[in-house]
């Protein structure tokens, strides 16, 4: 009686359904009997069930074999009453045939405990085994006929299947054990089985035909009126309806626009997704909404189904949709037709017969669709009318492909926003509108961390939640367990037993049970290593199965010609497995499928799934990735150009599939193979990545090579400790990943690339590997070759001696040994110090070796490169002609660009152009005017390709560039080139920032000062700005070159200031220059005569410009002004010699005479003196065939000095200034510089005017001549001032030649000028005297010959210009 407890009475005297008879308990109880004798499909024939089990213990204990086959047959019988309550458990039964269920297993047991009491009798061994290979086939039988209960209509099943196949089986029972040939030794002990199994073949004939017979008399409804509502959600949900970008809005919005009338149809909307990706609690917030209550009065229905619904989950889901939408006389005809075979296809149409005006007020919800359950879908949906809109939620994307008319959404996490909220009501928050949840720090502790662990996947975000919650908000211990613990069965939701499902393992563990075997189950782990959110291509695919789809060498063993392989999008071919495979995941909810023009193109996995598969692989993680690494290895194709001869992998030398280039690092990495992350920080491997446009790829491959590396050196328990060569190999990567490394300052890098190169070279005996060790000596050079650390004479003549040593092992005509000849080619080109002549004949020597084994056929690329190099030391060249250097540079750019294309090599080709633009900034031969067009050109050329967001530092060195050529532009407006200029400038800045890169930020802020200060002599505004643009851009200089830190950029930065403070002419002029003087002082505290004469000399020049600007405040404070300006003057010439530094020697004395040409009020005859000596001494320096227009200004001014010289023979002075002005004319001409020739014709005339020797009409007619020819060019239309007064001293020229009819007219066009001319004031008495005077004279011309008085003010005043 404790083995089945007697089941509890009815609550009341009617009839109902045999659940309610046996109520809560009872039916649990036959539940767990029926899973409790149901073998398990992996168990064998004779190891059925524990009670079965139990039974041949009991045989063997009593040495009574009958009692095991006798217990089987009775719990046989338990068993039939169990299906029976399964099969009917939802139609009316009556109580008594449970009753008699009840009756036969207690009579049973009573049987077997009264043979147990009995004396043993024993039987035979082969009658035992028949018997006990007897019962282990009756459970089989069982076990079908259980699995199969549910495909027909319950009733014809028991009366015309069931009850007839447990009849026959206890007849075969009984036949077998009475003819047992060991009847008599059993006695009365077989004697009372065989009666016992007689009797129970009666009761079990017995219920079959009470079963069938017994239907109810009137159907009880009321199951199909509860429990199909939506479920009420709890606290850890978070609204979205009324949010862009959640599903649950989208599902609003064609629910409203179906109510609108938008569609003829409602709507069918599949939404899928992984497990716990919150499907149904958007669908059940969506049923709950005021705003689906309003448009769907009637309610929401809901059809809840899971992996154990079978076809009377759908019966009993259709009834009660018949008995919602239709009524209790629709359901009660659909009841008979329950035992008809297409009972659901006729209740669909019993239904569409109806009338259903409410039909378009109800929203059906049908939850949770396996794949497996398509059919039970479709079979629901036949019921529903096209009036009534229809939500289903699954995890496999090809449910909702398979139903017509439906409409995807797809839903795989939440927006990160509302995961906050849910985060911050766990911690007890106050969540307000337009209000940041978290502070930044809350942010950058522990908030950002949950939601990129979790994804925002809502079941794991939920989790976190209630840990929170539970834990009073302590975050701390809940990261650490959802940072390791996450897809772990133990990380779920606390103190709640309600859902099975409250872990993340749980449910995806849901889903992987869908699969068809554990080979599957093995491949699906295996998606673990691949990168989440990333289109995965069937290729990779292909490459990562391999092994387990058995395909050796590409191909498939064992392969049929119904199983060929079709070829991906790339080409590849991939095996069918593959797709197989691929469709498994997708119909189990597991993965994303994307088609490409019509086949499959390749998946996309979750980071949920991606977390979950990846926890599956355990111990076979890095066995997993080191498989995907030898599969593509094993396609490398064979490298010629390999310089390295010990790498055991050349993933250069694979095409990008568009995948491995991106991952090979992290699966490498997660290998922990030291060869194949030491390739991925070769020069190929870069030049790979590059050839791909994939710089910023590149620096991650380093970064995660860095780190791996460094893991496995720290370790010292690794296996690559007990291998010196691969130990030194990991030295080699590691310091190789240092020096590509981007974003640190380049002298630590260097260093520590240094040490661990030195190490390498210690670990690894030359003999044992000389490849390897030829290798780091080479690279070692390389290091010191650019070292900034330390002596550079010294680096280089290290770099010199590890070439040396690497070229005792490379042999000489081999790539490698043309690797190094380059290397050295290079150091000489970049070497500082020493004869600069000859290491550029050095280096072009190397460059012209390594050529001879680099040739374009037998290595292009690296045939490129090295006249790219060889390009730059040509430019760097000292000996042979110049212009013949800089085509040669020319030259061997052009040629690597036939390999460098745009197309193949993006940023070498980039590379190159920037080179070229370089160039022709510096040639020589051809028009400066077309050079720098072509400089431009080839710079916004290499833009093309160095973008910002592609490679920002390269692209901002090209702007600088660009900004310089800009900037010194011929063609085009010049206010245009500079405004490009500064916008380049300008660009740069927003890359080499202060913080980033100050060095360059600071020279950049110096070259744009210099553009604001070109740009000014606009407007009054637009001079103000560029003056404070100007002044900012120095004041942002000198934060960064201090004194203390930079001495000597500091002091150039407040030289330039006080140049730019010298030439301001807007706002006060004193404080500008008093702020000019100030600033040259400052530079002159850093540079002195002692330590740095040229600078200090320069100082001195700009000082006395300062000074000399600062004339004009008073005649004593002029006077000061000009002794100080000469004094500075004198200075610089003390280290300024004409032998030395003739040049400035030359412009400091030109600057020393006008200075003295302008102080003349003071001593006139000592200063004029002083400046005629200065510009004698200038001409020995500049003459006319090495600085011609130097010259011609110098003549100009001497002239000049000379005409107001007073010491010495007057007339002599004149004389000379006359040559002066005749040695000009021969330079300047009126085609080459027609108004500098018209100035000099001008001062001529003035000259010839005064001028002492010779017949003096003669010179007035030489004057008037001169004149005359400069008012060919001076009109007054093109040049007034000068027109005016050029024509004023025609005037008085052509009254001195008598030439008085001109001289009127001239005159009088002259006042009526009036006073648009300059020196009016000044003239205008004089002017109106000669007008009165010449026309006098034109009425009666004087006595030929007369001498005139001259007219003061007019006739020895000196007008310079």
């Amino acid at each position: 009686m404790s083995v089945i407890p007697p089941l509890p009475e009815a609550a009341d005297d009617q009839l109902g359904i045999v659940s309610r008879v046996l109520g809560c308990r009872g039916r649990r109880f036959v539940l767990n009997a029926q899973h409790w004798l149901a073998p398990s499909a992996s168990v064998g024939l004779t190891g059925a069930s524990p009670i079965g089990k139990a039974a041949d213990a009991v045989d063997q204990v009593t040495c009574v074999p009958v009692v095991g086959p006798v217990l089987r047959l009775c719990l046989l019988v338990v068993q039939v009453g169990a299906l029976a309550v399964l099969a009917d458990g939802h139609d009316a039964r009556r109580k008594d045939a449970v009753q008699r269920c009840e009756a036969i297993a207690f009579d049973v047991l009573c049987r077997i405990f009264e043979q147990l009491r009995t004396a043993p009798t024993e039987f035979g061994a082969a009658n035992i085994e028949q018997l006990c290979l007897l019962m282990a086939q009756v459970e089989i039988v069982l076990e079908q006929v259980e699995a199969t209960f549910f495909l027909t209509p319950v009733k014809d099943m028991m009366v015309d299947a069931l009850v007839d196949g447990w009849e026959q089986q206890l007849r075969d029972i009984r036949d077998v054990q009475i003819s047992s040939n060991v009847h008599s030794a059993v006695g009365r002990a077989v004697d009372r089985v065989e009666n016992g199994v007689d009797g129970l073949m009666m009761r079990v004939c017995e219920l079959g035909r009470n079963l069938a017979g017994s239907l109810p008399v009137e159907p009880d409804l009321s199951m199909y009126e509860v429990g199909w509502r939506p479920p009420v959600l709890g606290g850890d949900h978070v609204a979205g309806v009324h949010q862009r970008g959640r599903v649950e809005h989208a599902i609003m919005a064609m629910l409203e626009g179906y109510a609108r009338g938008e569609a003829t149809e409602a709507p069918r909307v599949g939404v899928h997704g992984i497990g716990g990706c919150g499907k149904s609690t958007a669908c059940a917030e969506v049923a709950a909404c005021e705003r689906v209550r309003t448009l769907f009065p009637q309610g929401t229905f809901w059809v809840q189904l899971n992996d154990t619904s079978t076809s009377e989950t759908v019966v009993t889901a259709v009834l009660a949709l018949v008995y919602h939408l239709c009524g209790e006389a629709a359901t009660k005809r659909c009841l008979r037709l329950t035992g008809r075979k297409h009972f659901v296809a006729l209740a669909a149409s019993d239904v569409q017969a109806s009338l259903m005006a409410d039909a378009s007020k109800w929203l059906v919800v049908i939850d949770d669709v396996r794949y497996d359950q398509v059919g039970m879908l479709n079979q629901l949906l036949l019921v529903v009318s096209r009036a009534t809109p229809v939500l289903f939620t699954t995890r496999s994307e090809t449910v909702v492909a398979l139903v017509t008319g439906a409409v995807r959404l797809a839903i795989s996490s939440w927006p990160q926003d509302d995961a906050r909220v849910l985060l911050a009501r766990a911690i007890g928050k106050r969540v307000s509108k337009n209000k940041l949840v978290f502070s930044a720090d809350e942010e950058a502790a522990w908030v950002r961390r949950v939601l990129n662990l979790t994804q925002c996947h809502v079941l794991s975000v939920s989790i976190v939640a209630s840990h929170l919650s539970s834990r009073c908000g302590m975050w701390r211990p809940v990261v650490a367990a959802l940072e390791h613990q996450w897809t772990d069965p133990s990380f779920r939701r606390p103190l709640t037993d309600l859902n099975p499902m409250r872990s993340v393992r749980a449910t995806l563990d849901t889903s992987r049970a869908l699969l068809p075997d554990d080979e599957y189950r093995r491949a699906f782990a295996a998606v673990g290593i691949l990168p989440a959110n990333e289109h995965i291509g069937v290729n990779v695919l292909d490459r990562l199965w391999r092994p387990s789809l058995g395909v050796v060498g590409g191909a498939a063993e064992d392969s049929s010609p119904s199983h060929a392989q079709w070829r991906s999008d790339g080409g590849e071919e991939v095996h069918p497995g593959v797709v197989r495979r691929v469709d498994a995941f997708v119909r189990a909810g597991l993965i994303h499928q994307e088609v490409a023009d019509g086949d499959l193109a390749g998946v996309v996995v979750h980071p949920v799934v991606s977390g979950y598969a990846h926890s599956l692989l355990d111990e076979n993680l890095a066995a997993t990735h080191q498989r995907l690494v030898d599969e593509y290895a094993r396609d490398c194709p064979p490298d010629d150009t390999d310089t390295h001869g010990w790498l055991g992998y050349h993933f250069w030398a694979t095409a990008d599939d568009g995948y491995w280039y991106n991952n090979v690092a992290r699966h490498a990495a997660a290998s922990e193979d030291v060869l194949a992350l030491a390739s991925l920080v070769s020069n190929e491997w870069y030049a790979a990545r590059v050839r791909t446009g994939s710089l910023a790829g590149h620096e991650a491959d380093v970064g995660l090579v860095l780190a791996s590396l460094q893991a496995i050196v720290d370790d010292s328990d690794h296996s690559v400790h007990d291998s010196p060569v691969l130990l030194g190999a990991a030295h080699w990567g590691l310091a190789m990943a240092f020096l590509h490394r981007k974003g640190c300052k380049t002298a630590a890098n260097q260093e520590a690339a240094s040490i661990l190169l030195r190490r390498g070279l210690d670990e690894v005996p030359r003999d044992a590997a000389p490849l390897l060790w030829a290798e780091m000596q080479n690279d070692l050079g390389n290091v010191y070759s650019y070292r900034v650390n330390g002596d550079k004479a010294v680096n280089f003549q290290k770099a010199v001696c590890c070439y040396n040593h690497a070229l005792e092992v490379r042999t000489q005509q081999t790539l490698a040994w043309a690797e190094t000849q380059h290397s050295l080619g290079a150091a000489f080109t970049n070497q500082e110090g020493g004869d600069k002549a000859l290491n550029m004949e050095e280096a072009l020597a190397h460059f012209r070796r390594a050529l001879d084994v680099r040739t374009r056929v037998a290595a292009p690329l690296l045939w490129a490169d090295t006249n790219l190099e060889m390009g730059a030391a040509y430019a760097g060249r000292v000996d042979g002609d110049k212009a013949a250097n800089m085509e040669e540079a020319i030259a061997c750019n052009r040629r690597a660009l036939r390999v460098w294309t745009c197309e193949t090599m993006p940023l070498h080709w980039a590379t190159t152009q920037h080179r070229m633009g370089m160039a022709y900034t510096q040639r020589v031969d051809g028009d400066k005017a077309a050079n720098f067009e072509e400089a431009v050109a080839c710079y916004r050329r290499t833009l093309e390709v160095r973008t910002r967001d592609a490679a920002p530092r390269p692209w901002a060195l090209t702007q600088h560039c660009l900004g310089l050529a800009y900037s010194e532009r011929v063609d085009g407006d010049k206010a245009a080139n500079l405004e490009e200029a500064v916008t380049c400038f300008r660009r740069v800045l927003s890359v080499w920032t202060m913080e980033a890169m100050p060095q360059e930020w600071a020279s950049t802020q110096l070259k744009l000062a210099g553009l604001y200060q070109l740009r000014m002599g606009g407007d009054k505004d637009a001079n103000q700005a560029n003056k404070e643009e100007m002044m900012a851009c120095y004041r942002g200089t000198l934060e960064v070159w201090t004194r203390e830190a930079a001495p000597g950029a500091w002091a150039e930065t407040q030289k330039r200031m006080g140049m730019a403070y010298a030439q301001v002419v807007d706002g006060d002029v004193v404080a500008n220059l008093e702020e000019a003087v100030a600033c040259h002082r400052r530079a002159l505290d850093v540079w002195t005569r002692e330590t740095a004469p040229l600078e200090w000399a320069t100082m001195q020049v700009c000082l006395a410009y300062a000074y000399r600007s600062q004339v004009g405040g008073g005649k004593e404070d002029d006077k000061a002004k000009m002794e100080l300006t000469k004094a500075c003057f004198r200075r610089a010439l003390e280290v300024w010699t004409r032998e030395s530094t003739p040049t400035s020697w030359a412009e400091t004395l030109y600057s020393m005479a006008r200075t003295c040409m302008r102080w003349v009020d003071s001593d006139q005859a000592a200063n004029v003196e002083e400046a005629v000596a200065c510009y004698r001494l200038v001409l020995k320096v500049w003459t006319q065939e090495t600085a011609p227009v130097e010259w011609l200004a110098t003549q100009v001014n001497l002239a000049f000095a000379l005409r107001l010289r007073t010491s010495g023979d007057a007339a002599a002075n004149m004389e000379e200034a006359l040559a002066c002005y005749r040695c000009a004319l021969e330079i300047v001409t009126r085609e080459s510089s027609a108004q500098r020739w018209a100035q000099v014709q001008f001062c001529m005339g003035t000259a010839y005017a005064e001028r002492v020797y010779g017949d003096k009409g003669a010179n007035w007619e030489e004057a008037v001549a001169c004149y005359r020819r400069a008012l060919e060019l001076r009109t007054r239309e093109a040049t007034p001032q000068l027109w005016a007064t050029t024509t004023w001293r025609m005037v008085v020229a052509l009254q001195r030649c008598e030439q008085w009819a001109e001289a009127l007219e001239r005159a009088r066009a002259l006042h009526a000028f009036g006073r648009e001319w300059q020196w009016w004031d000044e003239n205008e008495a004089s002017l109106v005297t000669r007008v009165a005077q010449l026309e006098r004279e034109v009425e009666q011309p004087p006595v030929a010959g007369a001498v005139k008085d001259a007219l003061l003010g007019v006739d020895k005043g000196v007008l310079a210009e």
